[in-house]
């Protein structure tokens, strides 16, 4: 019990510390999680009606009722960012950074028909920091200018989740929690107090929503969507610099409803495909500021079944697929799109429904010559699922009474 429960702890403990990186994080929070597992990350983000498998992904929270297990379900993308800008004169910049990201994690438990669980995810975020120096040349001396300019967006969602199950059809429900903050920080630095100088604005806000999914299973085809409600999030906002902190002002940030679509089939036992669309109409929330913002995704698995013959990697479910994505904000006066990549694997461990499921992605968002800014990603997707933390195997250690052998006698 105490090593099953380890894991699940270090990574609770980490959680605030982890969000995504990206260069247009200044325009707004370009990492954006539709709650799928890392299984599904590595098939093109695609699984909002993948009930073919133990789909521990619960954007769509009709999913949350398809095993009899109690499941612990988490994961983490490490990786490399290689941020690229180009300025006003032609010159082009680039710059290497690491990033570590903590999409989600779960638990969910059965009751006969019903589900109940909980999620905490990573909805969207964008975090970036950058540097540039400069002289000012005033005979005779010279001064060097240092500015550091950063920024660090997120939201998190955590849901509670119900779910029920009668025949080929399931729904649900999730009650969300909405909290995020938004820290830009402003600093120059030239050795000489009249230069000097430091700028903060925290924004932190918050409040509820719930979203509502529908899935129908056939034999060897799903059709699943849900819908999530837009949320007006509440807070305040409070500026700081090197002479003042000024009094906290209201602050607001509206996210804009979520209607997702999506179908899984199996057109041969072992092969499957999958398909997902979002669409988000930020448009309706500031018709100058936003573009209305979807994503469309496609993947392919390979699930082959248990045979002697099968070894090395043909015996391992493998995945591959990619997503084609419209942001929702402009950068350079241009609209700004992402197209990911992403390969997986799945490695069964002891136990009916534990395994780790460890993929790749490459995405590539932006366009030099247009948004100035180019972001290439190239992460590792680890995710740990089953972990049934809760279910205790019978204890079959204790002593048993054996009858002795009845002496018929002799007839």
């Amino acid at each position: 019990m105490k090593t099953k429960l380890l894991l699940p702890l270090l990574l609770l403990l980490s959680l605030p510390l982890l969000a995504g990186n990206s260069a247009f994080a200044f325009e707004g929070n370009a990492l954006r999680y539709y709650g799928n597992d890392i299984y599904s990350l590595g098939m093109g983000d695609t699984g909002a009606s993948d009930v073919f498998r133990l789909n521990s992904g619960y954007g769509n929270p009709a999913m949350h009722n398809l095993n009899n297990r109690s499941l612990f379900s988490t994961g983490l993308i490490p990786g490399y960012n290689h941020y690229s800008s180009k300025d006003s004169l032609g010159n082009k910049y680039s710059h290497l950074d690491n990033s570590l990201d903590f999409p989600y994690f779960s638990l969910s438990i059965p009751i006969k028909q019903h589900r109940l669980g909980f999620q905490f995810s990573a909805h969207s975020s964008g975090v970036v920091a950058n540097q540039r120096e400069f002289a000012i040349i005033e005979a005779p001396d010279t001064l060097t200018v240092t500015e550091k300019h950063s920024m660090d967006r997120y939201i998190y969602r955590a849901d509670l989740i119900y779910s029920f199950a009668w025949g080929r059809n399931s729904v649900g429900i999730s009650g969300n929690y909405y909290l995020g903050h938004e820290i830009r920080n402003f600093q120059q630095d030239a050795g000489f107090e009249d230069f000097n100088t430091e700028e903060e604005i925290v924004r932190d806000y918050k409040n509820p929503g719930f979203t509502l999914g529908y899935i129908r299973r056939q034999d060897r085809f799903a059709l699943g969507a849900y819908y999530s409600l837009g949320v007006n999030m509440k807070g305040e906002e409070v500026r700081t610099s090197i002479h003042a902190t000024e009094d906290p002002l209201p602050y607001e940030h509206r996210i804009p409803p979520v209607y997702s679509a999506s179908v899984t089939a199996l057109p041969y036992p072992e092969f499957k495909l999958a398909a997902d669309f979002h669409y988000e109409p930020w448009q309706a929330i500031d018709a100058v500021k936003y573009t209305d913002s979807w994503k469309a995704a496609l993947g392919l698995a390979y699930e082959p079944a248990v045979r002697e013959e099968r070894q090395g990697v043909l015996s391992l479910p493998l995945r591959a697929g990619g997503s084609w994505r419209h942001l929702p904000f402009q950068a350079a006066g241009h609209e700004v799109n992402e197209l990911a990549l992403s390969l997986g694997v799945s490695l069964p461990l002891k136990g009916e429904v534990n395994r780790i499921d460890i993929g790749f992605q490459y995405s590539r968002r932006g366009n030099l010559d247009q948004n100035k800014l180019l972001d290439n990603s190239y992460l590792l997707m680890f995710g740990f699922t089953g972990f049934d933390i809760l279910s205790k195997a019978p204890d079959r250690t204790a002593p048993r009474e054996i009858p002795e052998k009845e002496d018929l006698g002799t007839w």
